[in-house]
């Protein structure tokens, strides 16, 4: 029997550089690669395209975040600002078309930056992960509620929630609450998913199921590779041996995670595939999906859920 694998790529969305604002806020200064190079403001729907041609040459499967209203430059109702709307839409239609068979869509926040103030308008001084600590379900319900609606006014089925890093890990309790009133607030949905933890030091770890009640049913899908792409952002090769390498970090854990007996989920971001422009890391992601063994079979995350709820009998 084939063990189930699955691409989590976390940051995506229309035209903006959600990493390169992040940097910014972050560091107070211009943003900049480690090696001195400014961080582009734009990825184009261009790159989405080429996105789309590598998981479907290797039948790949998984979850991705669309950030509904991203850095707050606009959102995926309206357009981005600074671009004309269309290319928002048109980058929409590609998400629908080429990969709502196989891929999973949830938000990530709503800007994946600032958090905002939905009861006076405008944005708190913090980002969402800090602002989400410190929150109760009365509070995170109607932020979840916003992003889910964002994307179903922009006509996304989203099946899942995506925490910008480590959204609610302080308060998770009320964080798995807010999922499963969200879900069925917007959606009408009982049965959703949640990507919010990191085991990459926990090689047999799987998905569990995180709330059940007899009526609805959550599941927690935890990724158990590193984001190996990562390191592509700060490199300017893109020369033959450089690939290999990052291919070979990835490849070496997934075969480690299968030999400990979990389920090899792994974790890369919009930015770590887009390179700051150079794309290196989806060269990666082709190599990848080109040489992972072939017993392992591609899975979006609603069929890790559904999976890990027959696995343990319900």
């Amino acid at each position: 029997m084939k063990k189930p694998i699955a691409l989590i790529v976390d940051d995506s969305c229309p035209l903006v550089h959600v990493f390169r604002y992040h940097w910014e806020d972050v560091h107070k200064k211009p943003p900049m690669t480690k090696d001195g190079r400014s961080l582009l403001d734009t990825i184009p729907n261009s790159f989405l395209d080429r996105f789309c041609d590598v998981v479907e040459k290797n039948g790949m499967a998984g979850k991705f975040s669309i950030v509904p209203a991203p850095a707050g430059m606009g959102d995926v109702v309206r357009g981005i600002s600074g671009h004309d709307p269309s290319l928002t839409q048109k980058w929409l239609r590609t998400v629908k078309k080429r990969l709502s068979e196989r891929w999973d869509f949830c938000p990530e926040g709503i800007t994946h930056n600032l958090a905002v103030n939905l009861k006076d308008g405008g944005y708190f001084e913090i980002g969402e992960n800090e602002w989400s600590q410190t929150q109760t379900r009365e509070t995170l319900t109607p932020y979840l509620i916003k992003e889910l609606s964002l994307l179903k006014e922009a006509g996304i089925d989203a099946t899942g929630i995506t925490s910008p890093w480590v959204f609610g890990i302080k308060v998770e309790p009320e964080y798995i609450a807010s999922v499963v009133a969200a879900q069925e607030a917007v959606y009408g949905r009982t049965f959703s998913w949640y990507f919010l933890h990191m085991l990459h030091d926990k090689p047999t770890a799987k998905p569990w199921i995180a709330f059940q009640d007899g009526t609805h049913t959550l599941v927690s899908i935890p990724t158990t590779v590193d984001d190996f792409w990562w390191e592509t952002i700060d490199s300017p090769r893109t020369d033959r041996e450089f690939i290999e390498s990052v291919t070979g970090k990835i490849i070496a854990k997934a075969e480690r995670v299968v030999g400990a007996g979990g389920w090899p989920v792994l974790l890369t971001h919009w930015q770590s595939l887009f390179s700051n422009g150079l794309e290196t890391g989806l060269m990666v992601l082709d190599e990848v999906g080109r040489r992972l063994p072939r017993d392992l079979e591609w899975h979006k995350c609603m069929e890790l859920a559904r999976m890990t709820t027959s696995e343990q009998g319900f």
